[in-house]
């Protein structure tokens, strides 16, 4: 007989002989079941043990004698389905602590950059990585955007803007209030994929901040420019949050 499909549903080898040495020999006692199946009698009792838990087994006292038995083969059916049962309730407690489980692995495996960039160059490198790895439906969200962002930068945010509308990505932007008459961000009023606010009078700004997918850009273009890429899901995540919070409490055009 090829005894395999019993190993397959959780029979230890020694389970294994035993069942098969009860299936030939019907109820008997310890010793020969331990001869039949080959199986030293000290560890017997403990594999009848576990095969009557698994209710493949049972026994029976006769004259102060114990007699071993075991169930109709089709008990190994119901044996499985207690197995596909409890599986069934380990999933759901693998479910219910699996965010904990994800939240410690992505703290541990958590991708974390930090870089800086100079010049015009570095603002032109930074938002050229970005644009190309994002798709139709992404959004990209500006924080404070004072007019001197585009200081030099007009001509190059002009053909960065047409080439993200023309990928369907969609842009976020909280204004300075005084780049409001910025004759470029007048433009953005019209764009597809554009939508402008502007934050509160008597803020003078000279940064600002982008957020794409699990990164946040700390940009500056007055007297000197210079990027600073954070790379953190977490940081982006609640920056996203402030521009939320920000987008509600601003005024439309």
């Amino acid at each position: 007989m090829d005894t395999s499909p019993l190993e397959k549903i959780g029979f230890t080898p020694g389970e294994v002989k035993v069942y098969i040495a009860l299936m030939h020999l019907g109820t008997t006692t310890a010793g020969p079941i331990a001869k039949e199946a080959k199986v030293a009698r000290s560890k017997l009792y403990d594999i009848l043990d576990r095969l009557s838990k698994k209710g493949i087994a049972s026994h029976s006292i006769r004259n102060n004698i114990k007699y071993f038995s075991i169930a109709q083969p089709s008990r190994l059916l119901d044996f499985l389905e207690r197995k596909e049962q409890d599986i069934k309730k380990q999933k759901r407690e693998i479910k219910n602590i699996l965010p904990s489980l994800e939240q410690e692995y992505d703290l541990q495996h958590l991708q974390q950059d930090a870089e800086v960039f100079e010049g015009l160059d570095g603002l032109k490198n930074i938002r050229e990585k970005y644009i190309n790895s994002m798709k139709k439906g992404d959004k990209i969200f500006f924080i404070g955007v004072p007019s001197s962002a585009y200081d030099n930068l007009e001509a190059y945010y002009k053909d960065w803007n047409l080439k993200r509308i023309k990928k369907g990505i969609d842009s976020f932007t909280l204004f300075a209030h005084e780049a409001r008459n910025h004759p470029y961000v007048k433009e953005k009023f019209v764009h597809k994929h554009t939508f402008t606010r502007f934050l509160p009078k008597n803020m003078e700004l000279y940064s600002w901040m982008e957020i794409y997918q699990d990164t946040i850009v700390i940009a500056i273009n007055y007297k000197k420019s210079l990027s600073i890429v954070i790379t953190n899901k977490y940081i982006a995540e609640t920056y996203r949050q402030y521009f939320n919070l920000l987008w509600k409490t601003s005024s439309p055009v």
